[in-house]
């Protein structure tokens, strides 16, 4: 890595696949739960994930980045948690609240991903991409 073009397509890869990755465990995670308002997190974070998958789609067409079969590991480390918690048997209510922890660790970390690659974007006047990247995760 010797530009910020360079970091900056590292960047987009990793959120491309962290978004990715989401939207695979926050699905597979949702008949684990039982809580009503988690589940329809759950179900909210899903379809968040798949319509920002869908934006970071049409932006690697367009700034022609490949993001192949990158992986995030960070994320990879947190999924594995959620899918531990996921399988164990213990009581739902702890189950349902180790999840919501986990849903909360996986979206700040999201949302770390989206800034650092908005902050490349400006650097290097990406400006028709850097809406895409300055994500509020409340929204």
């Amino acid at each position: 890595m010797n530009s910020l073009t360079d970091l900056f397509n590292s960047e987009f890869k990793n959120l491309y696949a962290l978004e990715k990755e989401c939207i695979e465990i926050f699905e597979s995670v949702q008949e684990e739960i039982e809580d009503q308002d988690l589940l329809q997190i759950a179900k909210e974070l899903a379809n968040d994930s798949s319509k920002q998958f869908e934006l970071l789609q049409e932006a690697a067409k367009k700034i022609d980045i490949n993001p192949g079969n990158t992986t995030d590991y960070v994320a990879q480390e947190m999924i594995e948690n959620l899918k531990e918690i996921s399988s164990q048997q213990i009581p739902q209510e702890v189950k349902d609240d180790a999840i919501l922890g986990s849903f909360n660790r996986m979206n700040y970390y999201r949302m770390a991903c989206y800034e650092n690659t908005y902050e490349l974007a400006k650097k290097l006047k990406y400006d028709d991409l850097k809406s895409l990247f300055f994500y509020n995760i409340d929204a």
